[in-house]
């Protein structure tokens, strides 16, 4: 009924739709309430597909205010789901990508950690790509991943097509100046990384010494071998020597992980560095065992985390005595978090990144992705492409003076 006709009709009628109106409202409370509400914000037609009025009156007998307070924030869900669909144009995304071939550079040889991971993500990374271009590895290495890094930032096609896969160091040689950087990490538009994982150090058994301490206090001289300066086979051994007062000796020239633990297998050298997810992913057998042929003694961290390999490690942050030696410990520590990102250069337009990164995030979550990295003893622990970039740039921010002296180290 209309209310505004009952004005005209007699006292008697009145009287009378006064007792049905009574009658109507006991019987259906509910469905009065929403209607005194809904004109005040919505169409009465939108008030009885809200839940809320029909719980408030179950809960109190408050004014009808509340059915008004309840539908406030009804309007929030709408409002979320609206916004990610901004994101980025998908369509257009998805038109690029139609019939491409997106083009990992891993900047190592093949076998090693970085290789292993590309090749995982190649199998799964296309589907959740829009227009689900065909993925490929290809191998580009030298001078430690640096020639892929600048090769993608300044020669390869700055459209979404190509994708490096580094080492984690990129940012450290590039804070500290290095000779042969010819990119910005700061303006790498990073994807996300895959390892949050320290660096480590393990030596022979037959090297001559037990602990990490022994080599300090003895000033025996370890071999150890690498692919390259600025790179995770390198560094932390040189750095370390500088801020520790370890012996290592590195011998450079390994062209990645694998030819670099047949080294030490060969007897070339005594032992090697890398992160400890490194030695997990490649050369258990090395330190596994009643007796294995090698084994862990630092790893560059806070504290050693509570891992089987590490047993017998020491943590860099307990044996540094002075704040400088710390100083000097911390960019490489910090790198360590970034193991593996993945990058696209500066020229490639937002809405790509946008679509790369979630797709990145997806892959790293398909349990096909996840079940080859459990085979392969990949203990992921990956940061988003945002997380990626603020530990770059804090990394960028170190102090001049440590800059300086980390500088002098590494060269």
């Amino acid at each position: 009924m209309d209310v505004p006709e009952a004005k005209f009709v007699s006292m008697r009628g009145l009287l009378a739709f006064a007792s049905v109106a009574i009658l109507a409202t006991a019987a259906c409370a509910p469905q009065a309430a929403a209607p005194t509400a809904a004109p005040a914000k919505a169409p009465p037609t939108t008030a009885p597909a809200k839940p809320a009025p029909t719980t408030a009156p179950a809960k109190t007998e408050a004014p009808a205010a509340k059915p008004a307070a309840t539908a406030a924030p009804a309007a929030k869900p709408t409002e979320k789901p609206a916004a990610k669909p901004a994101e980025f144009d998908e369509k257009a995304v998805a038109d690029f990508y139609k019939g491409k071939t997106l083009r990992i550079i891993v900047g190592y040889g093949p076998g090693g950690t970085t290789d292993i991971t590309a090749r995982l993500l190649q199998q799964v990374w296309a589907k959740y790509i829009p227009g689900n271009p065909t993925v490929v590895v290809e191998n580009r290495p030298g001078a430690g991943s640096m020639l892929a890094l600048n090769t993608v930032y300044n020669s390869d096609p700055q459209d979404g097509t190509v994708v490096v896969a580094t080492g984690e160091v990129g940012a450290v040689a590039q804070a500290v100046g290095l000779p042969g950087v010819q990119f910005d990490a700061g303006k790498y538009q990073w994807l996300g990384s895959t390892y949050d994982s320290p660096g480590a150090c393990a030596v022979r058994t037959d090297a001559g010494i037990t602990t990490f301490q022994d080599m300090v206090t003895s000033g025996k001289e370890v071999t150890v071998s690498s692919y390259g300066k600025n790179t995770n086979s390198y560094d932390p051994a040189v750095v370390m020597n500088a801020a520790l007062g370890s012996k290592f000796k590195v011998i450079t020239g390994y062209d990645g992980g694998a030819t670099q633990i047949l080294a030490v297998k060969n007897k070339e050298v005594q032992g090697w560095c890398t992160s400890y997810v490194g030695f997990t992913t490649v050369a258990s057998d090395m330190l596994e065992g009643p007796n294995p042929p090698a084994k862990i003694i630092v790893v560059m961290a806070a504290e050693v985390p509570k891992e089987p390999l590490l047993k017998e490690a020491v943590a860099t942050d307990t044996l540094a005595k002075t704040e400088e030696a710390k100083a000097l410990l911390k960019p490489l520590e910090a790198s360590y978090s970034i193991q593996i990102p993945h990058g696209v250069a500066p020229g490639v337009p937002k809405d790509r990144v946008q679509a790369l990164r979630r797709a990145h995030d997806k892959a790293y979550a398909d349990p096909e992705f996840r079940s080859g990295a459990e085979k392969a003893k990949l203990f992921l622990s990956q940061k988003t492409g945002e997380e990626v970039n603020q530990i770059v740039q804090g990394i960028l921010s170190t102090p001049p003076a440590t800059l300086a002296k980390l500088k002098q180290t590494l060269e």
